[in-house]
C-alpha cells in the first residue's frame, strides 16, 4: 500500500480501526483477537478478515495513518515559503505532538519488526516521502537565495530527517524526554546545518 492509499472506504473498516486501536490500549497487542475487535467495533468476524487478513494487517494500517499524519503535521515546514526558522520550530511541534499521541503504536511496531533502535524496513516509504518533500524545500530555498547552495539537498533531507528520526523515538518516546527542548534544539541544528552562510551569522548578505 502507498502512503496516499490511507483513507478508509467506509464506516465498517474506519469503526475496526477505532476499535482495534481501543482494543490495543486496552487489552495489549499479545491479547488482541479478530473476535474481539470485531465486538468492539460491533461488526462480524467475517467483515474484520474482508478489509484485513490478520491482526497484523490492522496495526501496519494504524502504523501508516500515523506516518500520514506525521507528514500532515511536517506541512509547515515541508510546504512553507516563509521564515524557515519559525517554520521548522512549528512543524517539529507538531510532528512530536503526532509522535507522542501514536508512542503505543510506533513502539509496538518496531517491537514486532525486531528492531528496537531504528525503524524498520518496511516504513521506508513513509521516511522517503518525508525526505522527497524536505530535499525539495531546501532546494526551493536555494533557488530563491535564503539557503546557500553549496551542499546537496538530497543528502542533506537525509541526514537530518535521520536525525529528527533517531532523536525523537530514542530519547523523546522511549527515553521520556523533553519534548520541548528536542523540538527547539533539533529545528535550531536543521536550521544551521542548511541556511548558514559560510562566514556569516546565517543569513544571506545583501
Amino acid at each position: 500500500m502507498t502512503p496516499t492509499a490511507l483513507k478508509s472506504r467506509n464506516a465498517t473498516e474506519e469503526a475496526i480501526l477505532a476499535a482495534a486501536r481501543q482494543a490495543l490500549a486496552h487489552d495489549g497487542y499479545e491479547r488482541v483477537t479478530i473476535d474481539g475487535i470485531a465486538k468492539r467495533a460491533f461488526v462480524s468476524r467475517t467483515s474484520v478478515y474482508f478489509y484485513f487478513t490478520n491482526k497484523r494487517a490492522v496495526v501496519d494500517r494504524l502504523i501508516q495513518r500515523a506516518f500520514s499524519d506525521i507528514y500532515s503535521a511536517a506541512a509547515p515546514y515541508l510546504g512553507g515559503e516563509g521564515d524557515p526558522r519559525a517554520e521548522l520550530r512549528s512543524a517539529l511541534g507538531r510532528v512530536v505532538s503526532v509522535v507522542n499521541g501514536n508512542a503505543d503504536l510506533l513502539l509496538l511496531a518496531a517491537r514486532l519488526y525486531g528492531q528496537e533502535d531504528h525503524l524498520p524496513p518496511e516504513w521506508e516509504p513513509y521516511i522517503r516521502r518525508l525526505v522527497v518533500a524536505a530535499e525539495r524545500r531546501i532546494r526551493r530555498d536555494q533557488e530563491r537565495g535564503v539557503a546557500p547552495a553549496d551542499i546537496s539537498p538530497r543528502i542533506s533531507a537525509q541526514a537530518l530527517m535521520a536525525m529528527v528520526e533517531r532523536h525523537i523515538s530514542v530519547e523523546v518516546v522511549r527515553g521520556g524526554g523533553s519534548a520541548t527542548e528536542s523540538i527547539r534544539v533539533l529545528a535550531e541544528l536543521w536550521w544551521r546545518a542548511v541556511y548558514s552562510f559560510p562566514g556569516s551569522n546565517g543569513a544571506p548578505s545583501a
